[in-house]
């Protein structure tokens, strides 16, 4: 697992981002709603994908026959678990911009069964100039085995900390996570059974040592994906998974 952490943004140092591959874009250019009372409430398991997002029409819900199919499934695709809304909650902030999900294929090399990266607030594509980077991208990844996912997450961990970052645990509900700073944007790392989920936001849309935020879009990305099946790789999750 040396070699390529379990996730990280976009924005981040090329050498973390890009590890999806054969990933299904899927983008909607709709504008950010606004907190819904604005409470607080959902990184990345998997590395995001440097797929650009594109303006077509929001996608089809996936099918729910894939726990029939014997295929794995963390329940849904971003448009479904963590609409922005949700973001907007659990950031006390209105993200303003499009949208961007991606959908990840198995890495079996890895030990990874399906991926999940979410991205808001990506202002619009201009020719000629690199790609917009998203001001919130979380990162969900369903791994074969709650070691597994551990062992991804130390990982990203192991890497951020060569790289000079400063590493601080975090609990996110039951869970302990750990928030990596001073390298790339500020990035909140976590595994709850044989899922992970890393969360990086701007710095412009955290106030001063907003880690509560970060804890509660992390824990946003677990709730909704608490109904995740490994499929043919396994049973589906306890009641602590």
């Amino acid at each position: 697992m040396a070699g390529r952490p379990a996730s990280a943004s976009a924005s981040a140092p090329a050498a973390v981002a890009g590890l999806a591959v054969g990933v299904l874009l899927l983008a909607g250019c709709s504008q950010a709603a606004a907190p819904n009372g604005g409470a607080g409430s959902s990184a990345s398991s998997g590395p995001a994908s440097s797929s650009a997002p594109t303006s077509a029409s929001r996608p089809a819900s996936p099918s729910p026959t894939a726990a029939a199919t014997g295929e794995p499934s963390l329940g849904g695709r971003c448009e479904d678990l963590l609409p922005v809304g949700t973001v907007n909650i659990a950031l006390r902030r209105t993200v303003i911009g499009r949208t961007a999900f991606v959908l990840g294929v198995a890495e079996p090399d890895i030990g990874r069964l399906t991926y999940l990266n979410c991205r808001y607030g990506l202002a619009a594509p201009v020719k000629g100039k690199p790609a917009p980077v998203p001001q919130v991208e979380v990162g969900i990844s369903l791994y074969n085995s709650p070691a597994q996912a551990n062992r991804r997450v130390q990982a990203t961990i192991d890497y951020y900390r060569a790289h000079n970052a400063v590493d601080r645990a975090v609990r996110v509900g039951s869970a302990q996570g750990t928030l990596l700073t001073g390298y790339g944007l500020p990035t909140l790392v976590v595994a709850a059974g044989p899922r992970t989920v890393a969360v990086t936001v701007t710095p412009k849309l955290l106030g001063t040592g907003a880690t509560a935020e970060l804890a509660a879009l992390a824990k946003a990305a677990l709730d909704a994906t608490a109904h995740y099946t490994l499929g043919s790789a396994g049973a589906s999750p306890s009641s602590t998974g």
